[in-house]
């Protein structure tokens, strides 16, 4: 089970902080519903640090696409900040790092 935890600033910018697995469907819901809580609260911006992930699988990947879906019909905008090396694999292998905005390498 991964943790999760967030912190908002004044400048409508929250900071999801992942840490743990995120490789099951619970695990993504989790992801996923996080993410959401923010976006529907006062969030313009959501950034997902996920420099803390050991595992990071197709449902933690499935809950981030939906998401930024999500983020795009609301007019808010959905970000990766920083991410482990397993988990910038990941997005480069599934060719969404570009999408989530976190520099190649």
């Amino acid at each position: 089970m991964p943790e999760i935890t967030t912190r908002s600033d004044h400048g409508g910018a929250t900071l999801v902080v992942v840490t743990g697995e995120v490789i099951d469907p619970p695990d993504g819901s989790q992801l996923y519903d996080a993410i959401c809580q923010e976006l529907h609260g006062q969030a313009k911006t959501v950034q997902v640090d996920l420099a803390g992930v050991e595992l990071f699988g197709a449902q933690a990947i499935n809950a981030l696409l939906h998401a930024y879906q999500d983020a795009e019909r609301l007019g808010c905008a959905v970000s990766v900040v920083a991410a482990s090396p397993l988990v910038r694999r990941m997005l480069e292998i599934t060719q969404v790092i570009d999408l989530f905005g976190l520099d190649e390498g």
